[in-house]
């Protein structure tokens, strides 16, 4: 079967404390201040962040254990799903 990148991570603790891990030292997440929009983690289960204006400046997701997990396909999952 083809992955396209939208495989649906299950929104867990489990997998919040992975995340937790990469996405509060990721570039965007910290150059964008995204703990402070919704979602402020996980964005892989829970989709785009709510902060405008936003500009890919390095990603993370790739290196996370998530990501190999579910089989994803993409990263900068704050800016685009």
């Amino acid at each position: 079967m083809f992955n396209t990148g939208k495989t649906i991570v299950e929104d867990t603790e489990e997998n919040r404390q992975i995340c937790r891990k990469y996405c509060k030292i990721c570039p965007n997440f910290k150059h964008h201040s995204l703990e402070r929009y919704q979602p402020n983690e996980l964005f892989c289960a829970c989709g785009t962040s709510s902060a405008q204006g936003m500009k890919e400046l390095g990603c993370f997701c790739p290196g996370c254990e998530l990501f190999t997990k579910y089989h994803q396909r993409i990263g900068y999952f704050c800016v685009k799903r």
